[in-house]
């Protein structure tokens, strides 16, 4: 920020040199009108409008980086709810998984129970 206010003063100042150095009159033609105009005038308007310019340029680049940078960040806001949905159901399948396996070992138990007693009984 320092390096382009120094750079803004440093350009200032030379622009009013040279202003001042070209004070002569001048006739300026703009379409239909003819005007005699200072040329330090001239050049200063020159200046200011082309001030203007970068700034409405820098305006409309300014609003359409806003613009996608909320897009951006509602996708973002929209993965992390389905991350965490994804998260939550993840969960919920292992929490099943655990479930089946200690009936699957309980039945296995009942199971190795039973035909020993078949074979005991045999």
């Amino acid at each position: 920020m320092q390096k382009q206010f120094i750079l803004f003063v440093l350009l200032s100042i030379i622009i009013a040199i040279f202003a001042i150095t070209n004070a002569e009159v001048m006739t300026v033609r703009l379409f239909f009108w003819t005007f005699d105009l200072s040329g330090s005038l001239v050049i200063l308007l020159s200046v200011a409008l082309g001030g203007l310019l970068v700034f409405l340029f820098g305006l409309v680049s300014f609003f359409k980086n806003k613009r996608v940078l909320w897009d951006l960040q509602k996708e973002v806001k929209s993965a992390h709810l389905t991350i965490d949905e994804l998260t939550r159901q993840k969960n919920l399948n292992l929490q099943q998984i655990e479930d089946l396996k200690a009936e699957l070992s309980g039945n296995r138990d009942e199971l190795i129970k039973a035909m020993q007693s078949k074979n005991q009984a045999q």
